[in-house]
């Protein structure tokens, strides 16, 4: 698979290293307005630049689009690259408002193009071993989950547009939205109301920097998130699941265990680069939805409805209430 890339930031930079991984994939052409920057990134990673997006959606080598631009930009571009045709790993989060990502999704229903969202944690080990181990079912039915998301917000990669919510900024968009992503995933319920407090306390900035949130699950399931930002701090990111028979806790390269009071750890398979190994698996994914049609476990639907969490949660805060969900 010959992937056009738009995008030439350190995120598309580790998808073009996960790409190089792959018997048969490749960077094929590469997008950036800046071009001192998509030239380096062709002399890393291959491939050649091109000069307007139009030249990579319309060029018959390029068998499959990244979009790794800025948030506000995700929704136009996946409209434009589905409309041309080209399968689609779209970074998350698929838009920046409920108008843009029901543009996206109603895009991919008319189209038929296939297009996975890159919930890159539905392809780490550790959760991929607690999914299985769920949907088994030897634990029961999952009842409450946890998850926090800590890190230091202002790391070497962040950028302006980050520090502004209309740009599509802020710790939820662009990291808390992956515990959404995973208790929703784990927990396997649909999410009827959120209520959250979504805030700025940390930084001088026009973004959320600390969120706070609660999911109610239908069948009286719920799930806790945290997506918490500092300046100064450790990094924390953890995941636990309490079921009707045992408890579980989780991460990118561990799993664990109880059942009797005392945590025991889950045999997973080593990989050398758990976050290559992931992107990897990414594309692998979106190659057999391509050619054997085998839709991948990230479906444009339930990206949605988590997109449609995420922004209960800051109309939860705006409003001061609980939001009700309807069905994505």
């Amino acid at each position: 698979m010959r992937a056009g890339i738009i995008g030439a930031g350190w995120w598309a930079s580790r998808h073009a290293q996960a790409l190089q991984t792959l018997a048969g994939f490749r960077v094929e052409a590469v997008y950036q307005p800046n071009a001192a920057s998509a030239q380096a990134f062709t002399r890393d990673h291959g491939g050649r630049v091109v000069s307007e997006v139009g030249a990579l959606l319309h060029d018959p080598r390029v068998d499959a689009v990244l979009v790794a631009a800025p948030h506000r930009e995700h929704a136009d571009l996946a409209v434009q690259v589905l409309e041309a045709g080209k399968p689609l790993l779209l970074e998350k989060p698929v838009g920046i408002t409920p108008d843009e990502t029901r543009r996206v999704l109603a895009c991919i229903e008319r189209t038929g193009v296939p297009c996975l969202v890159g919930f890159t944690s539905h392809y780490f080990p550790g959760f991929r071993a607690a999914r299985a181990l769920l949907a088994r079912g030897d634990l029961g039915r999952p009842l409450a989950g946890q998850g926090v998301f800590q890190k230091l917000w202002i790391e070497h990669n962040r950028r302006p547009w980050h520090l502004d919510r209309d740009q599509g900024g802020g710790m939820l968009l662009t990291a808390g939205i992956h515990v959404v992503d995973r208790l929703m995933w784990l927990m396997d319920r649909r999410v009827a109301s959120v209520a959250a407090s979504v805030g700025t306390h940390l930084h001088d900035q026009n973004a959320d920097d600390l969120a706070s949130l609660f999911l109610r699950m239908e069948g009286g399931a719920a799930g806790l998130v945290g997506s918490f930002g500092y300046a100064l701090g450790g990094p924390l990111n953890t995941t636990h699941i309490l079921c009707e028979r045992g408890g579980l806790r989780v991460g990118a390269e561990h799993l664990e265990v109880a059942t009797q009071g005392d945590w025991a750890p889950m045999p997973l398979d080593p990989v050398e680069d758990v976050t290559l190994h992931a992107l990897g698996l990414e594309w692998l994914d979106l190659a057999a939805w391509v050619r054997e049609g085998r839709v991948p476990q990230v479906t444009p639907k339930f990206a949605a409805q988590v997109m449609q969490v995420v922004f209960a949660a800051e109309e939860s805060a705006r409003m001061e209430r609980e939001v009700a969900l309807t069905e994505a």
